[in-house]
């Protein structure tokens, strides 16, 4: 099952970035808060969900599609 963490992760290996210049690209002191959010231990805030969508070119739901909140009935 795919979470918004392994998203995260995918698009930045498919971008060719590093976390430590996914990081500079959306202006996070850090790179741990990216390995954070990849290892699903912590999720980006809307402010930050937005500035990834702009560096990988993606919509707010290609990002967190619905489906990774809610459950399939």
């Amino acid at each position: 099952m795919s979470t918004l963490g392994k998203n995260i992760r995918n698009l930045r290996l498919k971008n060719r970035l590093s976390q430590a210049a996914l990081a500079d690209l959306i202006n996070i002191p850090s790179q741990s808060k990216i390995s954070a959010w990849e290892s699903d231990l912590s999720i980006p805030n809307l402010l930050e969900a937005q500035k990834l969508c702009q560096v990988f070119n993606i919509s707010l739901d290609e990002l967190a599609p619905r489906s990774l909140f809610f459950r399939q009935s």
